[in-house]
C-alpha cells in the first residue's frame, strides 16, 4: 500500500458567506494523480485555495504527512503543497528571475537547477532562450507551462493545479500530462487536478472525484 500524502477530512469551503462544498473527504497517496470535477460554480478552485492554505476553511481539516499545517508551520507547509492556478501569475523581470524568486526564501529547501528547469522547458516544448525573454511578453499558454515549471523546480511534495491546460494546444497538453506523471513516478509527487475535461482526465488520472455543490450553495 503506498504512503497516504494528504488527508483532507470534512472540509467545507465558502464565498461571500455562502457554502459551496460540504464535507470533502480526499485521501491522496504517493504518486497518485486524482482529478476534481463538479459543475460551474460548485466551488472547485474556492477548495484548491483552502487546501493551499490561501483561504481559510469553513470547517473540516487538512494534513499532510499527518501533520497539520499548523504543526509544519504555514511556510513549510505552503512550499510542500503548491497551487498553480489557472490565470497564471508572473512577476516584473524576465522568466529566468521569475523561476529563481522561490528560491532566494527561506522556506526554499534546494537551490534553483538551472540545468533542470532547461529539462523541463523541452518536454514542455519551450525554447531555452525563454530564460531571458521577459515574462510579461509572454502568451498566456507559455504562462501556464513556466508557473508549472516553477512549481515542480522546488519539489513540494503535493501540486494542486487549476485547469493547468486551458490555454494549451493538444500538443502542449500531453506533454503536460506526460511531465506531471513522470514526477508522479519518479519521486511519489501528488497532485490533485481540477478540469472540465472529464474524458481527458480518465486517461491520465488514477481517479476522479466528482464534487457536489452544497444545497446552501443554489
Amino acid at each position: 500500500m503506498a504512503e497516504l500524502l494528504l488527508e483532507i477530512d470534512g472540509l467545507a469551503v465558502a464565498a461571500n458567506g455562502v457554502r459551496l462544498l460540504e464535507n470533502v473527504a480526499i485521501a491522496l497517496e504517493m504518486g497518485e494523480l486524482v482529478a476534481l470535477t463538479g459543475p460551474s460554480g460548485c466551488g472547485k478552485t474556492t477548495l484548491l485555495r483552502a487546501i493551499a492554505g490561501l483561504i481559510d476553511p469553513a470547517a473540516g481539516t487538512v494534513r499532510l504527512r499527518g501533520e497539520t499545517p499548523a504543526a509544519l508551520g504555514w511556510p513549510a507547509y505552503r512550499r510542500r503543497v503548491l497551487l498553480v492556478a489557472q490565470r497564471p501569475v508572473v512577476m516584473e523581470g524576465t522568466v529566468e528571475q521569475n523561476l529563481t524568486r522561490i528560491f532566494r526564501y527561506a522556506a526554499a529547501q534546494n537551490p534553483f537547477d538551472e540545468g533542470r528547469a532547461l529539462e523541463l522547458f523541452g518536454q514542455l516544448h519551450l525554447e531555452a532562450d525563454r530564460l531571458t525573454q521577459d515574462a510579461a511578453s509572454l502568451s498566456e499558454g507559455q504562462r501556464q507551462r513556466i508557473c508549472l515549471i516553477r512549481a515542480l523546480l522546488a519539489e513540494p511534495d503535493v501540486l494542486l493545479l487549476d485547469e493547468p491546460s486551458s490555454a494549451l494546444d493538444d500538443a502542449a497538453v500531453e506533454a503536460l500530462e506526460k511531465v506531471i506523471r513522470q514526477e508522479a513516478d519518479r519521486r511519489g509527487l501528488g497532485a490533485l487536478i481540477v478540469s472540465h475535461e472529464r474524458g481527458r482526465l480518465t486517461d491520465w488520472c488514477d481517479r476522479v472525484i466528482e464534487l457536489a455543490a452544497s444545497k446552501g450553495a443554489g
